[in-house]
């Protein structure tokens, strides 16, 4: 039977035994991870006696509790020994039912019965960084050469300056305002700070055209901040920029792009010679959760986590 564990009831040598033993990819699920990027407002929903756990991020607004992917966190899901999609339609289910669920991500390894939504995210399976350059297309290998006046003018750094802060505060995209992009700031510089993941900049000529942030995974790398300059001094630094990551990282763990449903997104990962894969999502607009609120309501204003 499924229930609701509020964070400071968790018995985390119990949730970190179950993620140890899952089947599914547990990246984002890791304690540490999950408490800096949703400030430790996420709670557990379990069953049985930890043999299947579904961490939930929340925020509250208005007195009331709104289901919520954390930022720079993709997927989580059900997390079990043997993926059963009999069980993880359940955990759908009652997240669905006694929510206001805004976005919540499952993993790519939870299987469903039913038809469910689903996004598209792209992954390089590890390798040697020379078979892996081998898949790229033939446009990307001419993309990532650095040639004519791009040597000697071209570096990679793996620290950042205060300066690199104003670089990252413009042209951060995706965002809606000023505030999220001091959070998502404030996020990336915990992660750092925490060892969890790593940073590079690419400069030309001693300025700032591309910032990368990867988090650092058990079983992958995954590309959480990907920060282009605008206007773009020459359109090939983003591919320079993946190919320098690559050429790093790519022999012992897999690297997700962490996805795009944008065209464009999509296009650039194929040509790295990205693969892609989906992952289960439940969402609800503003006008279904409107009408639920009324449903739900003794339910939402009693648990507050």
């Amino acid at each position: 039977m499924i229930r609701i564990v509020k964070y400071e009831e968790i018995d985390f040598a119990r949730y970190s035994e179950c993620l140890k033993n899952a089947c599914q990819n547990t990246d984002y699920a890791d304690k540490q991870f999950l408490d800096i990027v949703s400030k430790r407002q996420w709670f557990l929903l379990v069953d049985g006696d930890y043999e299947a756990v579904m961490p939930v991020s929340y925020v509250r607004k208005y007195g009331l509790t709104f289901i919520l992917m954390p930022k720079l966190c993709q997927q989580l899901g059900v997390f079990s020994k043997k993926d059963d999609s009999e069980i993880n339609q359940q955990f759908y289910g009652f997240l669905n039912q006694n929510f206001l669920v805004s976005i919540y991500a499952f993993n790519g390894d939870n299987q469903f019965n039913h038809s469910v939504q689903k996004k598209t995210s792209y992954l390089i399976k590890k390798n040697s960084y020379s078979t892996t350059k081998k898949k790229y297309s033939s446009h990307r290998r001419r993309n990532v050469r650095v040639i004519g006046d791009l040597v000697g003018n071209i570096s990679l750094k793996k620290g950042w300056q205060e300066r690199d802060k104003q670089f990252f505060l413009k042209n951060i995209k995706g965002t809606n305002k000023e505030k999220d992009n001091n959070q998502y700031f404030e996020i990336f510089g915990e992660l750092l700070q925490k060892n969890i993941g790593h940073l590079r900049i690419l400069e030309f000529k001693d300025e700032i055209q591309s910032f990368v942030y990867l988090f650092e995974g058990k079983n992958r790398r995954y590309l959480s901040l990907f920060i282009n300059g605008y206007p773009l001094i020459n359109p090939n630094f983003p591919s320079i920029m993946i190919d320098q990551c690559l050429q790093d990282f790519i022999e012992d763990k897999d690297f997700d792009f962490m996805g795009s449903e944008v065209e464009n997104v999509a296009k650039f990962n194929e040509r790295f010679g990205a693969v892609s894969y989906q992952y289960p999502l439940l969402t609800n607009d503003k006008i279904t959760l409107l009408k639920n609120l009324w449903k739900k309501y003794r339910i939402i204003t009693n648990f507050a986590p």
